[in-house]
């Protein structure tokens, strides 16, 4: 059985996400607008415009473990993953056992997030897999600073699509078992390439699987990690001060971190009756005495999911199924001018398929069992495609009408003479922008903007004779001669 000593917990994702944003400046535009689209919408509930977003649902998370591991004692056990996701799935949905330890003044305000996380048995490739993966590595430990851990080419392992999966990497962090950081988190609004949450390997799980004799020992480090990647801040704010705060209306004010384990009421601020939550996950007790996220805090992880994480509900990495999509190589190629050719590619999800079977309407060929065909379209027209995926025992099929839109090769206006209607179409690599009539007095009697390839001018209220018409395009103004007839 394995010892620490006991330094006070530390969590890096503050100083972390301020790296994030040296680094590329876009990241600190894109919190602060995501910051906006949350408060908003946390707004527009308080004040009833909106419903409460996901209400009684329940969400899941699929989760992939990444442990990176320079001796056994790094090596961290299944039963103490395993242990980790109970964990994370009890302390989310208030099901922990140590909920009666939450003050009764506080209990009003504790929430069952409607969070919860499932191990992934699909991987990227549409494989099976148990949700862990293990890579021994010659590096002796990493850091946040570096962020190596999450790149293979530096001893790490690389991301699995965030998109699909919450990532958690475990490794050691900063060189031996006795160091006090224990994790850190990439915001909401982070990069692709470095999102998700890295925990110090001896925090994960609890006992008996967690055999470290700490006060870190029970998980509670990844519960306020992914507090962190689902947008939460620390609870006492951003300095050490009763003026700064969490941004959630229902946890007190509180001067600075907690540390230990305290008992009773603890007031750090003047302005709260029942003085600091040390009880909050998002603070920096013992694992042993933090027991709660507030309501407040569960609708802001929510609203998160809602917005810039909502991808990863659609994710299927815990299904054991398969889900049919697709698109084109390139995204412009939906639209083309007749006679050209569009590549497609499956975008299929879930478990890999064996079998693919596509119906182009209006395509040569008309059908293809090629994951990812080419097809020609030889005459102008909005066309549909369906793709019909297969892995021997699942099937799914994705149909998208009017996907592509194939026009002419110049822009063609007809009939002339017209005595109804005046058709104007415009090629794919033109844009209309605005057509106009003129009179042989010089009046303008149609004036219209487009909004679609195809443009139908009523001329039936007109007097027969000669008109100009004026088309306005990204290429420039083209004059033709229109003749109406009565």
């Amino acid at each position: 059985m394995s010892s620490a000593v006991n330094r006070g917990r530390s969590c890096a994702t503050d100083a972390y996400t301020a790296l994030l944003q040296a680094e590329d400046p876009e990241q600190k535009e894109r919190q602060q607008a995501l910051q906006q689209v949350v408060q908003q919408a946390l707004a527009q509930q308080r004040r009833g415009q909106a419903q409460q977003l996901r209400a009684d649902v329940v969400v899941t998370i699929p989760v992939v473990f990444h442990v990176v591991y320079n001796s056994e004692a790094e090596n961290v056990s299944e039963a103490a993953l395993l242990s980790q996701l109970q964990v994370l799935n009890d302390d989310f949905r208030r099901l922990n056992a140590d909920t009666a330890t939450t003050p009764e003044y506080f209990r009003p305000y504790a929430a069952d997030t409607k969070i919860q996380f499932c191990l992934a048995s699909i991987d990227p490739n549409g494989d099976l897999t148990n949700g862990i993966t293990r890579t021994q590595t010659t590096n002796k430990s990493f850091s946040y600073g570096s962020d190596n851990v999450k790149y293979a080419e530096k001893g790490g392992v690389d991301i699995w699509d965030r998109d699909q999966y919450l990532n958690i990497w475990i490794c050691n962090l900063g060189g031996d078992i006795q160091s006090n950081i224990l994790g850190y988190a990439a915001p909401p609004g982070s990069r692709a390439v470095n999102d998700g949450v890295v925990l110090h390997y001896s925090s994960v799980g609890a006992p008996p699987a967690n055999n470290f004799k700490w006060n870190y020992n029970m998980g509670r480090t990844a519960t306020h990690e992914v507090g962190h990647w689902l947008g939460l801040g620390h609870i006492w704010g951003n300095g050490s001060s009763c003026t700064d705060s969490d941004g959630i209306d229902d946890t007190p004010n509180q001067r600075y971190e907690s540390a230990g384990c305290h008992s009773g009421i603890k007031t750090s601020c003047n302005d709260s009756p029942f003085g600091d939550m040390y009880q909050n996950y998002m603070d920096y007790s013992d694992d042993a005495c933090m027991n709660l996220f507030t309501k407040g805090q569960a609708d802001y992880m929510n609203t998160i999911l809602a917005t810039s994480r909502a991808s990863i509900l659609n994710s299927l990495a815990c299904t054991g199924s398969l889900r049919s999509d697709f698109e084109t190589a390139s995204p412009n190629d939906t639209l083309i001018i007749a006679g050209n050719s569009i590549i497609y590619a499956d975008a299929s999800a879930g478990l890999r398929p064996t079998e693919w079977y596509w119906e182009f309407e209006g395509g040569v060929p008309s059908v293809s069992t090629e994951r990812n065909p080419t097809i020609m379209y030889p005459r102008p027209g909005k066309y549909s495609v369906k793709l019909s995926i297969s892995n021997g025992s699942l099937s799914s099929t994705e149909e998208k009408e009017d996907f592509v839109h194939v026009t002419v090769s110049d822009l063609v206006v007809y009939p002339n003479p017209a005595t109804d209607f005046l058709t104007i179409e415009q090629p794919a690599r033109i844009k209309v922008l605005r057509v106009e009539l003129v009179n042989k007095f010089g009046q303008v009697v149609i004036d219209e903007e487009t909004r679609d390839r195809v443009l139908r001018l009523d001329v039936r209220d007109l007097s027969q004779g000669l008109y100009i018409l004026r088309i306005k395009s990204s290429n420039g103004t083209e004059v033709k001669r229109i003749s109406v007839l009565r």
